[in-house]
């Protein structure tokens, strides 16, 4: 009869009634386990029999409990600490790339050659592959620890994308325009590993060498668009006319001509619900990603994190976060380090990246190149 009612009740209630009973037969087993094996006699012995049986009822429920519910929150915390492993060995490969960035200066610069560069794209692609990137020496004792040097400061950064989702490590155009024309004082958005580096080592000078190679390149890229313009004006018309500039895109998407729309053709109930529905969910700034992504991390740990007083509750809180964090990856770094040199003794590759759109992107600039030196009369090569 009891089974009869258990097959009428709907699926979910199935489940929790069968799941209910698998506990109470777990538990019963774990009681009789420790009522009967003699292994527990020496334990209970100075017991009163009404403590032993309370324990004995409760430690069972408890049992259950860690059984069922346990291995997901070990599996979470191994979850937690790769988590911090992996951020640690990013922030490891950082080394390597200031040092490919300094080299790509060099290279601009025609000052050096490096067997496999073509390009100047050819450095953005070993940016998404730094860990097969061969050319650039293995990370050196002095160099792991003037990097843990920096990381010990509080200035240091554990991922420059965190504040710039534009943010790119061989980004140099952007770095060294920076670099050249920023004004007395003024917040740099070069990665502070790099100036920390630059100051110490004085390479900050490899920024004011020319860009021969990119002003090359620039040129053989615009006589072959200048041509793709010219052979193809009804496709570049057909480009513009779809096109519409500034805040006039048509996308459900783009709130300025959602309310446009809603403006034209809404009665004014639906406008005054469009305005107050969009003003309350209106997209969170930065500093409050920043806030929410901290205090998500924050809340699962199990240990009290001190939080400063400051004006804005976020800062205090994201700063807690990013101090947390920074403590966690500066007690891992030296086992990432020693794990890096194992596999550089044992010649262990690490796992390539996926970087087909790197590889595309890649490709289409050499070919442009090709073409615009073949317009301009010239080999069909990157010899120039």
């Amino acid at each position: 009869m009891e089974n009869e009612n258990k097959e009428n009740l709907p699926e979910h209630l199935r489940q929790e009634v069968d799941e209910a009973e698998k506990e109470a037969v777990a538990r019963m087993e774990i009681e009789y386990e420790l009522r009967n094996n003699e292994r527990y006699k020496d334990f209970f012995v100075n017991y009163h029999p009404d403590d032993i049986e309370e324990f004995i009822k409760a430690y069972a429920r408890r049992k259950v409990t860690w059984v069922n519910w346990g291995k997901f929150y070990y599996e979470h915390n191994e979850d937690h600490q790769l988590r911090f492993y992996n951020m640690a060995q990013s922030c490891l490969w950082q080394i390597q790339q200031k040092k490919l960035f300094n080299l790509q200066c060099q290279w601009r610069a025609e000052k050096i050659k490096i067997p496999g560069i073509s390009t100047t794209m050819d450095f953005h692609y070993w940016e998404y592959n730094i860990k097969q990137c061969n050319f650039v020496p293995p990370i050196t004792q002095w160099e792991f620890d003037l990097y843990v040097e920096y990381f010990q400061n509080d200035d240091a950064e554990i991922d420059p994308a965190e504040a710039d989702y534009e943010f790119e490590w061989q980004d140099f155009l952007r770095f060294t325009e920076e670099y050249n024309n920023a004004k007395e004082g003024e917040e740099l958005i070069i990665p502070l590993w790099y100036q920390f580096y630059d100051n110490r080592m004085g390479t900050d000078k490899l920024m004011n060498l020319s860009d021969l190679r990119g002003e090359k390149e620039s040129k053989y890229l615009k006589i072959y668009y200048d041509h793709i313009h010219k052979v193809a004006p009804e496709e570049k018309a057909d480009v513009a006319s779809t096109k519409k500039e500034g805040n006039e895109y048509l996308s459900v998407y783009n709130p300025n001509i959602v309310e446009k729309f809603v403006r034209s053709y809404e009665d004014k109930d639906i406008l005054k619900y469009f305005l107050s529905y969009e003003k309350s969910h209106k997209p969170m700034d930065f500093a409050d990603e920043l806030a929410e992504m901290a205090f998500k991390e924050l809340k699962e740990l199990s240990e009290v994190i001190p939080i400063s007083a400051s004006s804005d509750w976020r800062d205090a809180l994201i700063e807690a976060w990013e101090d947390y964090r920074s403590k966690q990856i500066l007690r891992l770094l030296p086992l990432v380090y020693e794990d890096y040199l194992q596999k550089q003794e044992l010649g262990i590759s690490y796992e390539t990246e996926d970087s087909t759109e790197v590889n595309e992107e890649l490709e289409e600039w050499k070919e442009a190149i090709i073409k615009g030196r073949e317009l301009s009369g010239e080999t069909g090569d990157f010899n120039f």
